[in-house]
């Protein structure tokens, strides 16, 4: 972790505005994404059916103080700064849950009972719920799984 990330960990690098779920889900409407990656792992001389997933928001390190407040709001994620190479792009904090737990525990009974309102938004976390109860039920570990979970994800973001 970069020392401007750990700097603005601190209380007085976060906006500690208060939140509502309205406005999270405005923000996740605008800014968020829900990804899905599924890979055979060949690495280990065997293959292994590999379904990562990722409920994110990424803002302009100018605004992304407020991802500190998200991640307090939700109890679960990481934050990390996100350095941009590219000429005229901006520098980007990044709030990100990976753990299968929290997403299926946290992320998605709140967007449950919090809808998003785009509808391609909706789309995508409904095809994201999906995966993700796969994975709960660990039929992405089988062939047939692996390959429903493989389409699901490549149909994430049409």
């Amino acid at each position: 972790m970069s020392d401007k990330v750990k700097i603005a960990d601190n209380q007085q690098g976060r906006l500690n505005v208060k939140l509502t779920s309205d406005y999270i889900v405005g923000l996740v409407d605008g800014e968020g994404y829900f990804s899905v990656s599924a890979v055979i792992d060949r690495s280990r001389g065997w293959n292994c059916h590999n379904v990562k997933m990722v409920f994110g928001i990424d803002l302009n390190v100018i605004d992304g103080k407020i991802l500190y407040d998200i991640k307090d709001w939700f109890g679960c994620g990481n934050i990390s700064l996100k350095k941009e190479k590219r000429e005229r792009f901006s520098d980007q904090f990044r709030f990100q849950v990976r753990d299968t737990k929290s997403i299926l525990e946290v992320i998605i009974p709140f967007f449950e009972k919090h809808p998003l309102k785009l509808p391609k938004k909706i789309k995508t976390f409904e095809k994201f719920v999906e995966i993700a109860k796969m994975k709960e039920r660990k039929e992405h570990i089988g062939s047939k799984g692996f390959l429903k979970a493989k389409q699901l994800a490549s149909q994430l973001h049409i």
